[in-house]
């Protein structure tokens, strides 16, 4: 039991089902055996993805996951002084500090469990840093390292109905963060001030930080189209837009959504153009979101950018952390990724229009879930052009 609050440490974090570990071990143990593999370690870093799907521990700092065909998984962390919460977060039940660096433990453990000579999967090998990569096949020469991070995303692409429980959570917490936007901003903020007013409005709401993209300008004198990955100090006027992009998880489940705001007077005509052109091209996609959709379709759907005389410069379209795929529209730089929607999948649609100039722009989206009858918004924070202040 934990003082003070009359809850065991594994009530103390959010946790999926029995029913649904299962259901994951199981699809990953049948991946494993279809590919002859005896193990497979995943590499992980601060809020991994992969080893939290199959651990439960959000990790703040570097962590590895050696998961078995057959017995118990064990998951190795960095610092030494994290194993109590780790513990507390993980439905494993091995978790150990890996000690100064992780490859004499991992050895140590291939070793333990007889694995010198086996096949053993690497989630991702292309992603893990090379020296480790090399160091384990000096170390194993009678073993086979193999990629099997392709296999592992296929696995995790199509969302459980417990994981949209958390989905659906990350998208209130990002609706919170644009209520507060809508009713905060004024003349005299500075983008600093902008950042502060969105991380007070989840974190208090168990909401973990993803990307919180912000940039502002004037709307009669633009010179920044695109939200920007740092802010500056910058600060806001009658006649300013704020454009963002923002990402807030739950557990380990992000969604992300795009608005604009405008500052103090009504959007100049040429953002209202701008607005109305993304909002036309979302509706395009978001019907289309449906189980059997190409990418070459979603492509098509978002004409609608270049027929109103705009270009982009971002993704139209993507999966998890900006991946699987990253599609732009047919005047983007980004190349056509081959893909296919499959239902309960969960992707991004963030039609970010600009002028061909390289003046002005705006980013407007939501994450939907892939259903028969077209996306299925995660958001509940209207499509619209607030004006703030």
């Amino acid at each position: 039991m934990n003082a003070g609050t009359g809850l065991t440490d594994q009530e103390l974090f959010p946790r999926f089902s029995d029913a649904e570990y299962t259901r994951r071990y199981r699809a990953v143990r049948e991946a494993m055996q279809k590919e002859s593999l005896d193990a497979i370690l995943i590499s992980g870093a601060r809020g991994s993805s992969e080893v939290h799907y199959l651990s439960n521990y959000l990790a703040q700092s570097p962590c590895w996951l050696f998961f078995p065909r057959d017995g118990e998984a064990t998951v190795f962390i960095h610092f030494f002084n994290h194993q109590p919460c780790a513990k507390a977060q993980a439905i494993i039940n091995d978790v150990r500090w890996y000690g100064p660096a992780p490859l004499p433990t991992l050895a140590e453990e291939i070793r333990r469990r007889g694995l010198e000579k086996s096949r053993i999967g690497l989630v991702s090998m292309r992603a893990m840093a090379h020296g480790h990569v090399t160091e384990l096949q000096r170390l194993f020469p009678d073993a086979e390292f193999v990629e099997f991070g392709p296999q592992f995303g296929r696995i995790r692409r199509v969302r459980s109905e417990e994981e949209l429980i958390y989905l659906r959570r990350s998208g209130y917490l990002t609706d919170l963060a644009c209520e507060a936007l809508e009713e905060h901003l004024k003349p005299g903020l500075t983008e600093q001030d902008i950042l502060s007013i969105v991380y007070g409005a989840y974190i208090k709401n168990g909401g973990d930080p993803g990307i919180h993209f912000i940039a502002t300008t004037n709307m009669d004198k633009p010179d920044r189209f695109v939200p920007w990955q740092r802010q500056t100090p910058r600060v806001l006027e009658k006649g300013s837009v704020v454009i963002t992009e923002l990402t807030v998880s739950y557990w380990g489940y992000s969604t992300q959504i795009h608005r604009p705001f405008a500052i103090g007077k009504e959007p100049a005509p040429l953002y209202r153009k701008l607005f109305d052109t993304a909002l036309h091209c979302y509706g395009n996609i978001r019907r289309i979101c449906k189980p059997g959709t190409t990418s070459e379709q979603i492509i098509a759907a978002s004409g609608v950018i270049e027929e109103n005389g705009f270009t982009t410069y971002d993704s139209v379209f993507h999966g998890e952390a900006g991946k699987s795929p990253e599609l732009g529209t047919r005047s983007a730089a980004h190349p056509v990724e081959p893909w296919t929607l499959q239902e309960n999948m969960v992707h991004v649609i963030q039609p970010n229009p600009i002028t061909k100039d390289f003046k002005a722009g705006l980013q407007l989206g939501a994450a939907v879930i892939v259903k028969p009858e077209g996306g299925e918004p995660l958001h509940n924070y209207p499509f619209k052009f607030p004006v703030c202040g």
